[in-house]
């Protein structure tokens, strides 16, 4: 982007987030509601994952784990 080769660049809001954080002189300008788009992310734990995976699945899922997402612009995980 710093080098001017794309006039428009797409890209989720947290990836925007990052983009103008590492290059100021960007503008981040709202894609009309008809047209937004959003991801549903997944969670799961493996049978015979290891034994942190489970304990690192319900961090994500509590308050201070959704608090870290949040930082990162994602939306709160759905009961």
């Amino acid at each position: 982007m710093e080098k001017g080769t794309a006039d428009v660049f797409l890209t989720y809001c947290t990836g925007a987030l990052q983009a103008k954080a590492e290059t100021p002189a960007l503008q981040i300008v709202q894609v009309p509601e008809s047209y937004a788009v959003g991801a549903d992310y997944g969670l799961t734990v493996l049978n015979g994952a290891r034994p942190g995976a489970g304990a690192f699945a319900r961090y994500v899922l509590s308050p201070p784990g959704q608090a870290v997402l949040a930082r990162h612009g994602f939306s709160a995980a759905a009961p």
